[in-house]
């Protein structure tokens, strides 16, 4: 009898060890998985936060210049230039990495028109817009081209706005106060 005793006691202690590495690996799969990947989601999420980190500081003929403002380095390969919503290719010189607080300059292969909106975006789809002929800062207490309707309540108001030509909600004209624009 002892001998079946001993079996079944093998038996019993041979489950525990598949039931304890059964939980082990469904563990390992849920939480230390998951945390690895969640990991790497939040690297993903602070290195794209830390991407948007550039500005256009000059746009002079075909040259358009951008200042990496800090977070980290940039990529230049992966920017994408636009000219009123059209898509251009550009050429620079020097190595395709930007330094925290270095600029490059950006050939364009014509030279953006008056009055044209260039956008420029970088790694994670964060950019800049600059408009050529016009600087858009809000709170340098001049109501600048688009400022009306990007809302820069700091720069502009409805008096100055209303008369643009554009129903400008984003700093609070309405059918009330700008008839003439807003239905």
């Amino acid at each position: 009898m002892r001998g079946v005793n001993v079996i079944i006691g093998e038996i019993y202690l041979i489950s525990i060890v598949i039931v304890i590495l059964s939980l082990t690996l469904v563990f390992y799969q849920t939480t230390l998985y998951k945390t690895g990947e969640s990991l790497e989601q939040e690297e993903r999420i602070k290195y794209c936060n830390q991407m948007s980190n550039f500005m256009i500081s000059e746009v002079v003929s075909r040259n358009i210049t951008i200042v990496n403002t800090g977070g980290t380095e940039l990529n230049l390969d992966n920017f994408l230039i636009y000219v009123s919503g059209n898509h251009l290719v550009y050429t620079y010189s020097g190595d395709n990495v930007l330094d925290i607080g270095e600029t490059v300059t950006f050939e364009l292969a014509v030279k953006p028109p008056d009055d044209s909106e260039i956008k420029i975006i970088g790694d994670c789809e964060s950019g800049d817009i600059f408009v050529v002929g016009y600087v858009n800062f809000c709170g340098d207490a001049n109501c600048d081209p688009k400022e009306c309707s990007e809302g820069c309540a700091l720069d502009c108001n409805i008096t100055y706005c209303c008369g643009n030509g554009y129903c400008d909600s984003a700093i609070g004209e309405d059918a009330i106060n700008c008839p003439v624009e807003c239905p």
